[in-house]
């Protein structure tokens, strides 16, 4: 496991989204934060915990200059044992497989906080026996997480399909990213997939909880803050340079996503900057 803390993430910077065999969450100190985890989408802020249950697709948003965070990265393989005994098949097993998912955000939940912060501190303070005590404190977390926090119990059938369409879509979202300037259509996207244009998009649907358009949209909207906050291109070649024909129509769709306008976000990103 691996633990690390996240303060330099300042309002409408982003973790792209990505996806992992491990467990993995993440303890809001402070600021706020939007995430999605597959389709469901939210924001967290201090106090709560988001989980982000193996193989899903994710991202994170901040929302303020204030974000921090802590990043708790679990293989829960580390918790087998030699001995297989009926907790490890009951129950690690079908975790790391991740035939078990757990809701995404955990708020208010006191048992959960304090577990989890007991992780942290042991795990950075190296106290005598501290690989005990955070390993203690893991299996307990997942106790609690197993108590009051599942969304779903997979079946293999299920898992696998899963998994097929995670893989399967990996070279799909790799060609949004190297070409999202250009126009790409559904029926290539589907083509790179190797599968028909309506399963292309009930599956992508299903794993990015977006249907394409929407998908590439929002992409392009977020590489177009990385050229905002350089401050070299005006906002027509912005529009030009992310993949939109119209500038009015990239204006729109930044207010209805961002709630400003793109040249009030650069006003704002170089003011924190001078701040």
């Amino acid at each position: 496991m691996d633990i690390f803390q996240r303060s330099d993430l300042s309002a409408g910077m982003i973790l792209r989204r990505h996806w992992h065999e491990h467990m993995q969450l993440y303890v809001i100190l402070s600021g706020n934060a939007f995430l999605e985890c597959g389709k469901y989408r939210f924001q967290a802020t201090a106090g709560d915990i988001a989980v982000i249950n193996s193989n899903e697709l994710h991202y994170l948003q901040s929302l303020s200059d204030d974000l921090n965070l802590y990043v708790i990265r679990v293989d829960l393989p580390f918790l087998f044992s030699s001995q297989v005994d009926l907790c490890q098949t009951k129950f690690l097993v079908p975790l790391s497989q991740n035939y078990i998912t757990f809701r995404n955000l955990i708020h208010n939940d006191r048992q959960v906080f304090e577990c989890v912060s007991d992780i942290i501190k042991e795990y950075y303070s190296r106290d005598l026996g501290y690989e005990l005590a955070v390993k203690s404190s893991i299996y307990r977390l997942l106790v609690l997480l197993l108590r009051g926090h599942v969304e779903k119990i997979l079946s293999p059938k299920e898992f696998s399909a899963r998994i097929s369409n995670l893989r399967r879509f990996d070279s799909v979202l790799q060609y949004i990213s190297n070409h999202y300037a250009e126009k790409i259509s559904v029926s290539d996207l589907a083509k790179n997939a190797n599968i028909t244009v309506y399963y292309f998009c009930r599956i992508f649907k299903q794993i990015t909880g977006k249907t394409m358009t929407n998908y590439l949209n929002e992409f392009r909207l977020e590489k177009s803050t990385d050229f905002l906050k350089k401050n070299d291109l005006n906002i027509t070649e912005i529009a030009r340079q992310c993949g939109f024909d119209s500038v009015n129509y990239y204006s729109r769709l930044f207010h209805r996503y961002y709630h400003v306008s793109p040249t009030k976000f650069r006003e704002t990103c170089f003011y924190n900057h001078n701040l």
